[in-house]
């Protein structure tokens, strides 16, 4: 039998680990109702407006893209001094750590807005579903119809969750606080700074090509499940992913698509121009249920790799 005190070092041992404060951090995240203006995403008007401040929209494309670079070490580098002082004084760095990582993680709002949208994508209420997704969607909403809210929203969420869920806990598993600033900035930086807006077209590029990279390993966990079940559809898929604008994102709602039976994608409007984006899956349109479904989906798949990480550990302490 094990003694009561190997239990409980193992306990004290488990709870500093990377994959308990993971876990954590992710529970508390989905069960605490953080008000929205404390949220990390609040800073997100504040970044657009410091990126008209310091981006002159008369300068040539190579100077508006060494701006955007410099900005960006404006916004990280101050935050990463201040991060590493505080973590420094913490009395707990493992606590530190839970409690920093629940500032930088938002899947609640998304599961809200998907919630929502499943009630509100009605014919009698479409104007309202429109006003509510409209802050989400970089695209234009007053001409969408249900079918085409409940699929903007579906997009958006998936691929906010990878940006402001996944990329954060990925961060930390492999860098610690860092990695999770890193990555939660470069996703706030890359929606302020979004290059679908005209006039960060050239600003915004090194803020969006970082976090594309930063999402690929985060993508491609989220994907993997996904992809195992349907390798003979795979081919076909991928080559309609290299036409997306972001392939990896595109792979990602492509396999949604086709394990939900949906289509995502098709044309959509951009500050008054058409984009015709390919179709992806070759289901039936989307309903309103969609968002939570993909959601749920991509949550559970989440929650799959964080367990076998928690379990992982708990071998590793046990054998040790």
């Amino acid at each position: 039998m094990i003694e009561t005190g190997s239990l409980e070092l193992m306990a004290d041992a488990l709870l500093s680990t990377t994959a308990a404060i993971l876990v954590g951090a992710a529970l508390l995240e989905a069960v605490i109702p953080w008000p929205s203006h404390l949220r990390l995403s609040a800073v997100t008007p504040l970044l657009t407006r410091l990126g008209h401040k310091v981006h002159r929209s008369d300068g040539t494309p190579r100077q508006q893209l060494q701006a955007g670079m410099l900005a960006m070490l404006v916004v990280w580098v101050p935050c990463a001094a201040g991060l590493w002082s505080l973590r420094n004084l913490a009395l707990s760095e493992p606590l530190f750590d839970l409690l920093f990582l629940l500032l930088m993680l938002e899947s609640r709002p998304l599961r809200e807005l998907a919630r929502a949208t499943h009630s509100l994508a009605t014919q009698e209420t479409l104007p309202l579903a429109r006003l509510q997704a409209a802050p989400w969607l970089k695209r234009e909403t007053g001409k969408l119809s249900a079918m085409g809210i409940a699929k903007a929203v579906s997009e958006s969420c998936a691929l906010r969750l990878v940006g402001q869920w996944a990329g954060p806990l990925l961060g930390y598993a492999l860098a610690g606080v860092q990695g999770a600033l890193l990555w939660r900035l470069t996703q706030l930086m890359s929606q302020g700074w979004s290059i679908k807006d005209p006039a960060f077209g050239y600003f915004g590029r090194a803020a969006s090509a970082l976090y594309q990279g930063l999402c690929a390993p985060a993508i491609l966990l989220l994907a993997l499940p996904l992809a195992l079940t349907r390798l003979r559809q795979l081919g076909g898929k991928l080559r309609l992913a290299l036409r997306w604008p972001y392939p990896a994102m595109g792979t990602l709602l492509g396999l949604l698509a086709q394990s939900t039976g949906s289509r995502l994608g098709g044309p959509r409007y951009y500050q008054g121009q058409l984009v015709r984006l390919p179709v992806l899956g070759d289901g039936s349109e989307p309903d309103a249920t969609l968002p939570r479904r993909l959601l749920h989906r991509l949550l559970l798949i989440g929650w799959g790799w964080l367990g076998l990480s928690l379990i992982l550990t708990l071998m590793a302490l046990t054998h040790g």
